[in-house]
């Protein structure tokens, strides 16, 4: 039987900067979403498929919460931690068209962690990502290639974000 690899980090318990307009957490529980709004956050991107193991809320329940607060919401299911190129271009399009800051969610925050990284690979090198992500609690170190090969690809013009 293979062993299951996971990080030994602390994760966080509550929302942690990325960077000045996106932060990544755990889910919120039902009924804590206006503290998003009371917190200074204007968007939710949540990042935790319906299938999850652990549910807290639907994402039909979150972009009800989310629309009662005022808080804009779009919903970019990922399973496991290595994205899907559609799924990075669909997070880079709600990082530069949603209102700033986002909060950015899953289950701990290492998917939407590991989604960041993935969109943000030609503003930042490899080596600053993953220890931006391994400050915060997440080991995205298994990404090292794939960040490399799509920032290749998105500086020899061969991908639009």
């Amino acid at each position: 039987m293979t062993e299951i690899e996971t990080c030994s980090l602390p994760k966080p318990t509550g929302p942690v900067a990325l960077s000045d307009d996106l932060w990544v957490g755990p889910a919120p529980r039902p009924g804590t979403t206006s503290d998003l709004k009371s917190a200074g956050f204007r968007s939710i991107i949540n990042n935790q498929p319906d299938t999850d193991a652990g549910l807290l809320m639907t994402s039909s329940q979150m972009e009800a919460e989310a629309k009662s607060c005022g808080l804009d919401y779009t919903y970019i299911p990922i399973e496991g931690h290595n994205p899907l190129e559609r799924d990075v271009r669909s997070f880079h399009k709600a990082l530069t068209e949603m209102p700033h800051p986002i909060f950015a969610y899953c289950r701990s925050g290492g998917r939407s962690a590991s989604l960041w990284a993935m969109a943000t690979v030609a503003e930042n090198d490899t080596d600053s990502l993953i220890a931006r992500c391994r400050d915060i609690g997440f080991d995205i170190s298994g990404l090292q290639t794939k960040l490399d090969m799509r920032r290749a690809l998105l500086a020899d013009g061969d991908m639009d974000e």
